[in-house]
C-alpha cells in the first residue's frame, strides 16, 4: 500500500497516556530502589552476594518478578550501568543549558557535571565496577559513550591532550571520592573544582593569544 493511501494513526486517548505515564513512573521508581538496594548488597556484603535471593529478601520483590525485571544479573547490572549514563547525560545537558553559550560551553559542562556526582551517584558506581569485576564485558556498554566523550575532548578549543589533562584530574579526583579515600575538606574540594575551572579558562586564553 502507497505511504500516501495508509490511515492516519489514530491519536492514544489521554486516559491511556496518563495510564501508561503513571505505570512508567512506578516502574522507574522500582527499578531506583532496586539499584539501591543492590548498592547496598555489595558495599555490606560483598559483589559475589549480589544475587536474586539476596535482593528479594532485602526489597521484598519476590524473585519472580525480579526475573521478569531482569532475565538474570548481567541484565540488573546492565541496566544499573544505563540508570547511571543516564543520569549524567541529564546533569551534563543542565549544565550546558546554563552555561554562556560560548566555544568552552561544551567541555565545561562535562567538567562541572563530573565534579558534581552526588553520594549516592558514587556508592553506585563503587557498587557496579565491584560487581563488574568477574565479568567486564559488562562494562562495554559505556564503549560508545566513551568514545562519543573522547569526541568532545578532541573538538574542544584545547584539543586533545590539553583538554585531557583536565578531565582526568578530575576524574582521579572522583576516583579517589568514589572508593572513600580523598582527605579533602569541603572547603578544599570546593577549591580543586574552581582551580580547574579556572585553568580551562586559563588555557583557553593562552591558546586564543598563540
Amino acid at each position: 500500500m502507497p505511504f500516501c493511501c495508509q490511515p492516519p494513526s489514530r491519536r492514544p486517548d489521554k486516559g491511556v497516556l496518563a495510564v501508561d505515564s503513571t505505570n512508567q513512573k512506578s516502574t522507574d521508581s522500582l527499578h531506583l530502589s532496586l539499584f539501591r538496594a543492590a548498592e547496598a548488597i555489595v558495599s555490606e556484603l560483598g559483589a559475589s552476594q549480589l544475587t536474586f535471593a539476596t535482593l528479594s529478601e532485602r526489597t521484598g520483590v519476590d524473585e519472580a518478578t525480579l526475573s521478569t525485571l531482569f532475565p538474570d544479573r548481567e541484565a540488573l547490572l546492565t541496566a544499573m550501568i544505563e540508570h547511571r549514563l543516564e543520569r549524567f547525560r541529564v546533569r551534563w545537558g543542565a549544565y550546558e543549558s546554563v552555561l554562556p553559550d560560548e566555544p568552552m560551553r561544551e567541555l565545561k559542562a562535562l567538567l562541572l557535571s563530573n565534579m558534581s556526582e552526588s553520594t549516592e551517584e558514587k556508592n553506585l558506581d563503587s557498587a557496579i565496577f565491584a560487581a563488574a569485576a568477574s565479568n567486564p564485558a559488562l562494562l562495554q556498554t559505556t564503549s560508545d559513550d566513551v568514545q562519543g566523550l573522547f569526541d568532545i575532548l578532541a573538538k574542544s578549543p584545547l584539543g586533545l591532550a590539553q583538554a585531557a589533562v583536565l578531565f582526568f584530574s578530575v576524574r582521579g579526583y572522583r576516583l579517589f571520592e568514589q572508593v572513600g579515600i580523598c582527605p579533602m575538606t569541603d572547603t578544599q574540594r570546593t577549591e580543586f573544582q574552581e582551580q580547574i575551572m579556572r585553568l580551562a579558562r586559563i588555557m583557553y586564553e593562552q591558546n586564543n593569544e598563540e
